[in-house]
């Protein structure tokens, strides 16, 4: 960060009147304060950030009275190196900034094999901090849980459940499946009985009691609710923009149910529930007419099967289902458990980019069918993401939202622009309107985001930007080309 992104930063956090998510910023005119390392443990835990001592928040972020920037760079250096686990490379320097000495650090963010990131003297459970808004919390035992998942593969879906027998499975779609990889996998299954191709399959656990595995229960179970009561679909739809907005002597939600069985059938169901909450529109095309839902039914399903097959599947969620609200404006897709492996938000919607938690149940998914169809529930080829973004700007709807924390992934739709039929949103469409779609209202996005969304080189997203911001209908922050810069529309 060179002095000009320091000003910009300043600035913004200055306008604001408060800490930013990745800024911290703290006078240390007494020394260095013990909440620093909590800092230090919240950014190594999430995405990185920036640390400026010496600017007192009272005084409307000025220097500090009494600041010694040697004496405190050498104290946090000490911090990072010696009282942190695993110690923390941050890179700190002295600058000067209106005429005062600063010490700025750039703590990077670890990697998922590394983290948690704790404060020694507290312990792993007592000192392991996130970012929450603009100061730091502790975090949960079970997004402690979360983040040890993350150095391995979890196993969780290979769990045997106890009580349950083969019989508790059903025995058409396991047909169904055994007839189909027969065909498809010939050698891999030659010469083995049924029984024995379920073992090989993970829908039994192989001991001597052919135990169904979770993932085996959850995609071809009768009823695994039986088991697992929890382990099912939410949805909920409130009539207006939050769960409180009622309007007066109106009900608390417009609809409310919960969508049971085996993963096929809760994905169908859950769907349909969906739909019947949608509005939906009429354009005529030529001597016919196309019905337009207010999101793109196609987009709905990946975004609900990939909430149930990357969902942690481990005690600690055993009581939590996966969520699906609608409000008058948009609608969330919500699982426990955030993103597994070095997936970032950054990376989604590309092509092939994924990582999966819960490998044996996405492996039998791809070969299980959806009710009363030939269809299967998934591909396992890292291409339900992209399918959304594609599905969403043939309708001229914002791209997807994503909120990623260690223990929730959330995406979000919100409704598309009520634009003619007949003008698809395609390569035709200019690029300064594909740009404008992929900038959302609700939120700031990075060029990056934007150029994921609108599928358009690097340069022209930039210069379309650009005009988009000349015209009073994109707002940037902060000012000037720092690399921090984001954007949302007005």
């Amino acid at each position: 960060m060179d002095a000009r992104e320091l000003a910009e930063l300043v600035e913004l956090v200055r306008a604001s009147g408060t800490d930013l998510a990745d800024v911290e910023i703290k006078a240390a005119g007494g020394g260095l304060s013990k909440s620093v390392r909590e800092t230090i443990s919240a950014f190594a835990n999430g995405h990185g950030g920036t640390l400026i001592l010496g600017l007192d928040e009272r005084e409307g972020f000025l220097p500090a009275a009494g600041f010694d920037a040697k004496r405190i760079q050498e104290s946090l250096s000490a911090a990072c190196a010696d009282e942190m686990e695993p110690p923390v490379r941050a890179d700190i320097r002295i600058v000067v900034f209106e005429g005062a000495m600063l010490v700025l650090a750039e703590i990077p963010g670890l990697g998922p094999r590394f983290k948690p990131c704790y404060v020694k003297a507290r312990g792993e459970y007592g000192g392991s901090f996130i970012r929450g808004g603009d100061g730091d919390r502790r975090l949960t035992d079970f997004e402690i849980h979360l983040l040890h998942t993350n150095r391995g593969q979890p196993r969780d879906d290979l769990s045997t459940v106890e009580g349950a027998t083969l019989d508790d499975l059903d025995a058409d779609e396991l047909a169904y499946l055994l007839r189909r990889l027969r065909q498809r996998q010939p050698r891999a299954f030659a010469g083995l009985d049924d029984r024995a191709a379920l073992r090989r399959l993970n829908v039994l656990d192989g001991g001597a009691a052919d135990v169904p595995t979770l993932a085996g229960m959850l995609t071809f179970g009768r009823y695994p609710q039986q088991w697992f009561p929890q382990l099912n679909v939410t949805l909920v739809v409130y009539p207006g923009i939050d769960s409180g907005d009622t309007p007066p002597g109106g009900p608390r939600f417009l609809d409310s149910r919960a969508f049971d069985g085996p993963i096929p059938h809760i994905v169908e169901e859950a769907v349909a529930g969906v739909i019947r909450n949608m509005a939906v529109r009429a354009y005529v095309e030529g001597v016919g007419r196309r019905d337009v839902y207010d999101h793109p039914v196609e987009a709905i399903r990946e975004a609900l099967v990939n909430a149930l097959v990357h969902r942690d599947y481990s005690p600690y969620s055993h009581g939590s289902p996966v969520q699906i609200t609608m409000y008058v404006d948009r609608m969330t897709i919500a699982n426990p458990g955030g993103l597994y492996g070095a997936v970032t938000e950054e990376d989604l919607g590309r092509e092939g980019v994924t990582s999966s938690r819960n490998p044996a149940l996405i492996k039998l998914l791809q070969d299980a069918r959806l009710p009363d169809s030939d269809r299967t529930v998934c591909e396992n080829r890292g291409s339900g993401i992209p399918a959304m973004f594609r599905e969403l700007r043939q309708v001229h709807a914002a791209p997807p939202e994503f909120r990623n924390r260690i223990s929730r992934f959330t995406v979000t739709f919100r409704k598309g622009l009520d634009l003619p039929a007949q003008k698809p949103f395609s390569h035709g469409t200019s690029a300064v309107d594909s740009v404008l779609a992929a900038v959302p209202r609700a939120r700031f996005v990075s060029r990056k985001e934007v150029q994921d969304a609108s599928g358009l080189p690097q340069a022209t997203v930039i210069r379309q930007l650009n005009r988009l911001i000349e015209a009073g209908l994109v707002i940037a922050a902060p000012a000037g080309r720092s690399p921090r810069r984001r954007y949302r529309r007005i």
